[in-house]
């Protein structure tokens, strides 16, 4: 699925990159535009999926930060890379560019171990009722953290609405 949907997002460039004016032309950018949508939401489910499964449970949110992080932080740098090469060399080359740059994930899909998965992978062992998916001993807590003093407890009080 993701190495199809990557696939057909670069082809969906040439109706952009061979447009001249007229609605023919306008409705070929505008079905072209919806097809990369749709290889995006294609690609882009099968990914998470994947990274799901094989991430183990506590470390699910950390994982979702780190792609939300990357992916965001590299739009608008790619919108100024984009920007600066359409200023200096104009826009259609600048889209030949970009159009380019989107067979860079098909290239790095296809020569992963990614290409020969045929089905989902197992998920790592859930955790247990104490939240270890290691099968290992938990290590002993953390010592406490100490409460107020005694001397803040009158003030403690009349902040919540008791007397002191």
């Amino acid at each position: 699925m993701m190495l199809g949907a990557l696939t057909l997002t670069p082809l969906t460039q040439l109706p952009l990159l061979l447009a001249s004016p007229g609605i023919g032309w306008q409705v070929a950018i505008g079905a072209a535009l919806f097809l990369q949508l749709v290889c995006a939401g294609a690609a882009g489910t099968t990914q998470r999926s994947i990274r799901q499964i094989i991430t183990e449970y506590r470390m699910q949110a950390r994982m979702q930060a780190v792609s939300t992080c990357l992916t965001s932080g590299a739009r608008p740098l790619g919108a100024l890379l984009a920007g600066g090469l359409g200023s200096w060399a104009g826009v259609r080359p600048a889209l030949v560019v970009g159009a380019c740059l989107l067979l860079v994930p098909v290239v790095v899909l296809a020569l992963s171990p990614l290409r020969a998965l045929r089905d989902m992978p197992d998920p790592p062992p859930e955790p247990d009722d104490q939240g270890d998916s290691t099968g290992q001993p938990r290590a002993a807590p953390a010592a406490n953290v100490p409460g107020p003093s005694p001397a803040a407890a009158p003030r403690q009080a009349s902040l919540e609405g008791g007397t002191s």
